[in-house]
């Protein structure tokens, strides 16, 4: 029997690594990693991890539309600094976000230093629950990724004042 899946704003971390399950945790995992039957997760493929075979997608997209414990698609994003090249972490990101859209799940994101693409795929996708995780950017970027519908998550360090810009509705915290 799977756990009743949990709206992700009901966590008070939404994304964390390494941590055992508890009711008020999300661990990130990869598809295909063990989940405890008492813990909830988010499951997306890394940016790292690109490129991603297909049959990995589709393992995705059977958790994420099947099981109660995933309760989020991601981490998945853009990387600039690491990973496959741009492109093929945009495709794999994109098949990540239709995965998203179809099962109604949101998207816990991974984002450095490509906030252009980011933005640009927002704009493509306009529906959906975005959460940029880990954000430590300043109060002008805050402020337009939360214009382009995208909550922001903060760990244990992040700007003040982009913290205090975004409105409590659309701020998560996390321990990543």
């Amino acid at each position: 029997m799977t756990a009743t899946r949990r709206p992700i704003e009901s966590f008070a971390n939404i994304h964390a690594h390494g941590l055992p399950p508890s009711a008020d945790t999300v661990l990130s995992i990869s598809p295909g990693d063990a989940m405890a039957a008492d813990g909830f997760y988010s499951a997306g493929i890394h940016p790292w991890d690109t490129p991603a075979p297909a049959e990995r997608l589709m393992e995705l997209e059977r958790l994420a539309a099947s099981d109660g414990r995933i309760v989020a698609v991601g981490e998945c994003g853009l990387d600039k600094l690491r990973g496959a090249p741009l492109d093929e972490q945009e495709r794999v990101f994109e098949a990540q976000i239709e995965i998203a859209e179809r099962t109604g799940l949101p998207l816990i994101i991974h984002c450095v230093r490509a906030l252009d693409r980011l933005l640009r795929l927002r704009r493509r996708h306009p529906s959906g629950r975005w959460i940029l995780h880990g954000f430590r950017g300043g109060e002008a970027s805050a402020r337009q990724l939360l214009d382009a519908g995208i909550d922001l998550s903060f760990g244990l360090r992040y700007n003040e004042a982009a913290f205090d810009a975004t409105p409590e509705n659309r701020r998560f915290r996390e321990s990543d």
